[in-house]
């Protein structure tokens, strides 16, 4: 029963980023700004940190398949970056400190680098019209800005969740 707690906490996860653009409404910030949640993101990132890199690339990788299927229509965008993600700040982590500051700027920086490839992939098969300038201000600093809170409120219980869920899988 306790090994289900991983996949329901993912699935969770995975939910609070449409439930949270669900209760957003549209004209907030007078529809200035496009703000993504990438708690599901920010929450695989502590997986790979906490728990275990593999087990986080493959949460990256059926997650990200389902990403793909349900919100994209690009199938295999995700389901390669979120893994490729994972991997590129879990070797960050290695290489620095595992010091909660210095985690909040490593998982920044993966929620910007899918951010930046995304936007990339949709210029590349023209989804979007939207340039590098704005595409920094409306989408890329406001989503940094909104998943900055997210972390600030939910480092030290994600990381004390994902470190117990390592204790209970190993034992």
């Amino acid at each position: 029963m306790k090994r289900l707690l991983l996949p329901l906490l993912m699935l969770v996860l995975f939910y609070s980023d449409s439930l949270f653009t669900a209760v957003l409404p549209d004209t907030a910030f007078n529809g200035k700004y496009v703000i993504v949640p990438r708690f599901f993101t920010v929450g695989l990132l502590f997986m790979s940190i906490f728990f275990d890199r593999n087990t986080a690339i493959k949460y990256g990788f059926l997650f990200g398949f389902l990403f793909d299927i349900f919100y994209t229509g690009i199938l295999g965008a995700y389901m390669f970056f979120l893994p490729l993600i994972v991997y590129i700040t879990s070797k960050l982590v290695k290489v620095l400190q595992n010091h909660l500051f210095i985690l909040g700027f490593i998982i920044l920086f993966g929620i910007f680098l899918l951010e930046l490839i995304m936007f990339q992939l949709n210029v590349l098969i023209e989804r979007t019209e939207m340039t590098v300038t704005q595409f920094a201000s409306i989408r890329l600093g406001p989503t940094l800005l909104l998943n900055l809170i997210f972390y600030l409120l939910l480092a030290l219980p994600l990381k004390n969740a994902f470190e117990k869920l390592r204790r209970i899988y190993n034992d």
